[in-house]
């Protein structure tokens, strides 16, 4: 991929939810008028692009170049969840199409809901907002969040622990770091090393996601997505879901209805 371009406009942002296209084989042609950077949330597909394949699974990004296509067929073989950014820039990414894995990191997938979010609120500065969070995402897919095996042994019970009960009101950062048999300094720092972001933001980040998740069900009111979260306060909720996400609970609701 090529690092030396710049972002020359946004299209659009939007969120495909589940049910929008069923299973089976999709077929689209013509011609792609942007780019598209697109964040798969959760499903399994098989892509046919110009000639290539590609994988698309759970927290895996694709990219689609601009221009004619001799071949775009999509297989869905689990029904999921994308959010599409369709861009320009001034010169090209790459002439392929492609996919990147995504593996236990939270904060591009967290990018990619906050830059919908911004989108569709249509506030003042929106649009340059969202140009800003696009480079933040391609800064973060160039950075190399890589430790050596034997490090990330040492966080891994943390990991597992976290993401096992990040839905309770609490973890205690001494107590992960006690499980890890390490001290609560060097936690921190292998933390920030793997994912960018220290344990507490980690479990904060696992929570607003799953958030997210309940609130676009529409099955829960926000007093209740903040208990299934482990949050006693639903107002300390909101301040926090504002923080990640950019926008308000509620607002998020409306926005993410207007949008479909």
């Amino acid at each position: 991929m090529n690092q030396n371009f710049i972002i020359t406009g946004i299209s659009r942002v939007v969120l495909i939810g589940k049910n929008e296209y069923p299973k089976g084989k999709i077929r689209f042609n013509g011609h792609l008028f942007n780019n598209e950077l697109i964040y798969h949330f959760s499903g399994k597909s098989t892509v046919h692009f110009n000639g290539k394949l590609l994988a698309v699974g759970e927290n895996t990004i694709r990219f689609l170049p601009k221009g004619e296509n001799k071949e775009y067929v999509v297989e869905k073989e689990e029904l999921g969840e994308c959010i599409d950014v369709c861009f320009d820039t001034n010169v090209p990414l790459s002439n392929e199409a492609f996919t990147i894995k995504i593996r236990e990191n939270t904060t591009i997938g967290n990018l990619f809901k906050k830059i919908f979010a911004v989108w569709v609120s249509k506030s003042e500065g929106y649009y340059f907002e969202c140009i800003s969070l696009l480079y933040k995402i391609f800064a973060e897919l160039q950075k190399k969040n890589y430790i050596p095996q034997t490090q990330y042994n040492l966080i891994k019970p943390a990991i597992e622990y976290i993401e096992e009960n990040f839905l309770r009101s609490k973890i205690s950062v001494t107590y992960l770091a006690d499980k890890c048999g390490i001290s609560e300094v060097y936690l921190k720092k292998l933390f920030i090393k793997k994912f960018g972001i220290p344990p507490t933001k980690y479990t904060i980040q696992l929570k607003i996601n799953h958030a997210c998740d309940l609130l676009r069900s529409k099955q829960y009111s926000i007093t209740q997505v903040a208990e299934l979260c482990g949050y006693d306060n639903v107002y300390f909720f909101s301040r926090q879901f504002k923080e990640y996400v950019g926008t308000s609970p509620s607002v998020f609701i409306k926005k993410y209805i207007s949008s479909k």
